[in-house]
């Protein structure tokens, strides 16, 4: 059917066929492995819990916080993070751009985002977050949504 018994014509086809798939195969292999080793960990929506904190990281270094006030509703800031994968290290940092589009007039959030403003130790195990206080040891433990 192929050029007809032709044996050298369907070789050079089977050969092409060949080398254009391993290729492929070999650019989404090297996609992928990028891909793992480059990828943000912590991107997500996080929730702890023990304090009703909900922790969304954007891939754009900036991170959302949200909770609930005990007279009000849902309170949400901004901060931003810098991630050192290698040593596992995540820093929350303000500064006063960060506070547009908030409630940055509130006591809560001012209070929040400075206790937030430092470096944590990050752990991730299966579905469960845990930042470490570099500082004073305190933990944060997150699940993931």
């Amino acid at each position: 059917m192929i050029f007809k018994n032709d044996e050298g014509k369907r070789n050079s086809i089977w050969k092409i066929v060949m080398s254009v798939s391993t290729v492929l195969i070999v650019i989404i292999a090297a996609f992928f492995i990028i891909k793992l080793f480059t990828a943000n960990p912590l991107e997500g929506t996080w929730h702890s819990t023990d304090n009703g904190l909900t922790m969304t990281v954007n891939g754009d270094g900036t991170a959302e916080f949200e909770w609930q006030e005990e007279e009000g509703g849902p309170v949400k800031t901004d901060v931003k993070y810098k991630i050192d994968k290698e040593e596992k290290v995540f820093n929350l940092y303000t500064d006063e751009s960060t506070g547009e589009g908030t409630d940055a007039d509130s006591e809560e959030v001012e209070r929040l985002r400075s206790t937030l403003d430092t470096s944590y130790d990050y752990s991730i195990e299966q579905e469960e977050l845990t930042l470490t206080d570099r500082e004073y040891g305190e933990q944060l433990v997150f699940e993931k949504q």
